[in-house]
C-alpha cells in the first residue's frame, strides 16, 4: 500500500495522489474536526453525558469496512473520563472491529487529537482494523 503524508505534499504535486486516498484523507479530517468539536462541547469535566460518533461511508478500496467511525464513550470506571474510539463496519455482514485511541478526560483527549501524528494514528489503527475484518 502506498502512503502519502498529505501536509508535506505541494499543491502542484495533488495530482499524484490516488483519488480515492485523496476522499478518504478529506473524510478522516472531517470527522476528526467534527469530533474535535463535538467534545469540546458536549464532554463535561464531571458528570453524565452522552455517547456519541461521527462516521462516514468507505470508498476506498484498500480498506475491507463499508463504514468508519469515531466514538466517545463514557469510561463507567473513572468520573469525568471519556473513552475515544475508532470502529470499522466489515462490507457484508454487521460485525465491526474497534480500537480505543485514548482515554481521559476532555483536555488530555483534545490534546491527543491535536498532535501533529493524530491522524496517522488513526488511520493505521484503522487499517489494523480492516485486517481483522479480512479474517472473520
Amino acid at each position: 500500500m502506498i502512503k502519502y503524508d498529505i501536509k508535506k505534499i505541494s499543491s502542484k504535486n495533488i495530482r499524484m495522489i490516488p483519488r480515492k486516498m485523496e476522499n478518504f484523507s478529506e473524510e478522516l479530517n472531517s470527522v476528526i474536526s467534527k469530533m474535535k468539536d463535538r467534545i469540546s462541547r458536549e464532554v463535561p469535566d464531571r458528570g453524565y453525558f452522552r455517547n456519541f460518533a461521527e462516521d462516514f461511508e468507505n470508498n476506498n478500496k484498500n480498506i475491507f469496512a463499508r463504514a468508519i467511525s469515531l466514538s466517545v464513550e463514557k469510561d463507567e470506571n473513572i468520573e469525568g473520563s471519556a473513552l475515544l474510539l475508532v470502529s470499522a463496519l466489515h462490507p457484508s455482514m454487521n460485525i465491526d472491529a474497534s480500537s480505543m485511541l485514548v482515554c481521559g478526560k476532555r483536555d488530555e483527549i483534545l490534546k491527543f487529537m491535536n498532535k501533529d501524528n493524530f491522524i496517522g494514528k488513526v488511520a493505521e489503527e484503522i487499517y489494523k482494523l480492516s485486517d481483522s475484518l479480512k479474517k472473520v
